[in-house]
């Protein structure tokens, strides 16, 4: 059996992939496009072969509880190593997603996630002391408190130093990655997947990348809610020099991977807006800024051409499964070889209710609901996109298929889709407010 890794670069834009990845070899798909804009649910349909909305993964309803099985759990039980290393809070057993690992590794920045680790940030939120005092005053708290007071005094240490610029400013969990990689010994049939959080918000890279002028910066999702005079081409760069220092990161990390590994698959989750019909971020929406991605497959037997078929983030699942010979139900399919272009849906549902709880004034709460909107778009050969927004539909390339808004609604109203009633359970504050800092709503 081969070794298989999968990597996702989360929030990189395909623009911003073309301009800083050309070093990146392999089989490019120049029309690829995620099922959704937002991380859980691509997860969700990579891990599982199906469209979010028929897996019942939403906004309001993040975690992974279907029933159907993870492309981990199929090949766990086919006897390959599952292994991943998450940098993203949603990508965690917090929410499901760690379903068929054998091992789930995650970058010391998101240690606080777990109930018996001190949250460092919450406290250090809270002090009325600014630091070090208010890790000292921490500190107390660990050595009377009921959390496990050597693994939280080890995350203080590593937050205080990456504070003081002492190591990993600027880094979301890449180099932890890059050692992960470095000093596992990997057994012949193995899976790794692998979630990397650099280009996402807030666009802190380390200081030797910075060519703006921004200290800090709002949310996407506050930039969007409310009025702001930053300047989209300011943020849009603090952005492109997070994701040099991602591109950079990368080159290491694929070369152990290309090292150890028969097959790397390259990917985003979904890409960003900056001032899209006033939207930032990536929490509505199914603009092509957020749909179109970049996805790669490289491999010592892999053509290193540019596919021009229209494909999508649901066929990583079947081409998976097919490397290592497991048979799984997809909707996806093997993306080796010839590949003929189909059609697709990409899928926004909106803005979850419960998230408005966190927009501060009635005015932002009244433009938010404006996003309730459930949006669909469509990607068909040769190279149509049509997508909703919440004025109106917009047409982009040319298609073979007869009124291709017609066929968008009838693949949409065929989906057997769960009943949305049942959302998920309540957040840990720590789980919370590392979304929070992520720029989630």
């Amino acid at each position: 059996m081969p070794r298989v890794a999968l990597v996702v670069l989360d929030t990189l834009r395909y623009d911003a992939f073309d301009a800083h990845f050309d070093w990146l070899p392999g089989k490019r798909f120049e029309h690829a496009y995620s099922p959704s804009h937002r991380t859980p649910p691509v997860h969700a349909a990579m891990f599982c072969g199906k469209y979010a909305s028929e897996l019942g993964v939403y906004a309001g309803a993040d975690a992974l509880d279907c029933p159907e099985p993870t492309l981990a759990e199929s090949l766990s039980a086919a006897g390959v190593r599952t292994r991943a290393f998450s940098a993203n809070t949603y990508i965690t057993e917090h929410f499901g997603f760690d379903r068929g690992f054998d091992e789930f590794e995650r970058p010391w920045q998101l240690d606080s996630l777990d109930d018996d680790v001190f949250d460092w940030q919450a406290h250090v939120d809270d002090s009325r002391f600014d630091p070090p005092l208010s890790y000292l005053s921490g500190v107390a708290h660990c050595l009377v408190g009921e959390k496990r007071t050597r693994r939280s005094l080890r995350d203080a240490a590593k937050r205080f130093s990456a504070r003081q610029g002492w190591f990993g400013l600027g880094d979301d969990g890449a180099e932890e990655c890059l050692a992960y990689l470095r000093d596992t010994e990997f057994e012949d049939d193995e899976f790794v997947f692998c979630n990397l959080m650099e280009a996402h918000e807030p666009y802190e890279p380390p200081e030797a990348y910075r060519t703006t002028d921004l200290e800090w910066l709002p949310t996407t999702a506050e930039i969007a809610l409310g009025e702001t005079s930053d300047d989209p081409e300011t943020v849009r760069q603090a952005y492109h020099d997070s994701v040099r220092y991602l591109a950079d990161r990368y080159e290491e990390i694929f070369a152990v991977l290309d090292d150890q590994f028969d097959y790397v698959i390259t990917c985003a989750d979904h890409g960003e807006l900056f001032d899209r019909d006033g939207l930032w971020g990536h929490f509505y929406g199914v603009y092509p800024e957020l749909t179109r991605v970049p996805l790669i497959i490289s491999g010592a037997d892999v053509d290193a051409t540019d596919c021009e078929a229209v494909v999508s983030l649901l066929d990583v699942h079947r081409t998976v499964a097919d490397l290592f010979d497991v048979d799984v139900e997809s909707r996806g399919r093997s993306l080796l070889g010839n590949v003929e272009g189909r059609s697709y849906l990409t899928e926004s549902h909106g803005i979850a209710e419960k998230r408005l709880d966190a927009v501060r004034s009635e005015a932002q709460r009244q433009r938010a609901r404006r996003y309730r909107q459930p949006l669909t778009g469509f990607a068909t050969p040769p190279s149509y996109y049509g997508y909703e927004t919440p004025a109106e539909f917009v047409e982009t390339g040319t298609a073979v298929v007869d009124v291709p808004y017609d066929r968008m609604v009838s693949l949409r109203d065929s989906l057997d889709t769960p009943s949305e009633e049942s959302a998920e359970g309540e957040m840990s504050e720590s789980v919370q407010s590392r979304l929070e800092d992520l720029g989630y709503v």
